[in-house]
């Protein structure tokens, strides 16, 4: 059963993400990391930086103290910069919007969201399909391919072709519990915009669509198709967006979670960049659970 939100905690979610092992990419990692105290010490290293964003630019709605300073440092040094975020609730312009309020100055073209590699997946399915999403009222369904409809009560689960884990917003164990049994009932295509089990907000852990989808996953023995990371779908996303082209070796994937960020970017053959003061890890031992999981990253640093 997925655990009350209120009682989620950081170790929990660790623990969650090493019970769906067998369902992430595998990956080489190095076997120690490089300490560093920001970015700064390592601009040398590479020619490309792609940030997370929840835990390494914001925290919720605050960016992080000195993240913005960095980014401009970045960029002055001619570095290619992106976001690649499980952020699937809302349109992209929305995405750019809300950056630009919080003092990053992104253009649409560096952000990759999983939702656009949901949307790109999307279009392998027939365009008949009647697709039952998860989502807010806010989320603008209508947007993505297919012929979409909110999941809000019974009928719609049985109106449904296939079904879509967008975002965990208005999501309930009732409606949890409607999707599991119409899976069951009849098997049907189960997609995810935002693989994250959890995700940092100012007042905790947020359960995320992640969740939902392995607690299915785990009770009926289906495979559901997760778009975002740590998948390769949305590392091949980003690497099309480089121009010029960058040698994956000096790519850095900065991220605050062993599982999604870390583990995604090593399974890419990018390196990666952990940070530790913000987000999913602040309040454990990374030692530790480095030498639990064999996830290890090439760099730590505090913050960026």
């Amino acid at each position: 059963m997925l655990a009350a939100e209120n009682t989620v905690s950081a170790s929990w979610a660790i623990e969650r993400y090493e019970d769906v092992r067998s369902r992430l990419p595998g990956a080489v990692c190095p076997e120690q990391p490089v300490c560093a105290a920001s970015l700064d010490d390592l601009r040398d290293e590479f020619d490309a930086f792609v940030f997370d964003s929840f835990g390494v630019l914001n925290v919720g709605d605050e960016p992080i103290a000195g993240a913005r300073a960095r980014i401009d440092a970045l960029r002055a040094a001619n570095k290619q910069l992106l976001i690649l975020t499980n952020a699937a609730t809302v349109p992209l312009g929305r995405l750019v919007h809300k950056y630009s309020q919080l003092g990053f100055q992104f253009e649409a073209a560096e952000i990759v969201s999983s939702r656009e590699v949901l949307t790109r997946g999307l279009k392998a399915y027939d365009g008949e399909m009647r697709w039952g999403v998860a989502a807010p009222l806010q989320s603008n369904i209508d947007e993505l391919p297919g012929r979409c409809h909110r999941l809000t009560d019974k009928a719609g689960f049985d109106y449904s072709d296939g079904f879509i884990l967008l975002s965990s917003q208005d999501w309930t164990p009732e409606l949890q519990s409607l999707l599991a049994e119409a899976v069951a009932m009849r098997p049907r295509p189960l997609l995810v915009g935002n693989p994250d089990i959890v995700a940092p907000r100012e007042g905790g852990l947020s359960l995320e669509p992640g969740a939902c989808a392995h607690e299915i996953a785990d009770a009926l023995g289906i495979e559901p198709v997760f778009y975002g990371k740590p998948f390769g779908n949305a590392f091949s996303e980003v690497a099309r967006r480089f121009e010029p082209a960058v040698d994956p070796h000096r790519i850095a994937m900065i991220g605050d979670s062993f599982h999604t960020d870390i583990l995604g970017g090593a399974a890419a053959g990018w390196r990666t960049v952990l940070v530790t003061d913000h987000g999913l890890v602040k309040d454990l031992d990374v030692d530790a659970l480095m030498q639990s999981s064999g996830i290890v990253p090439d760099f730590i640093i505090p913050s960026i």
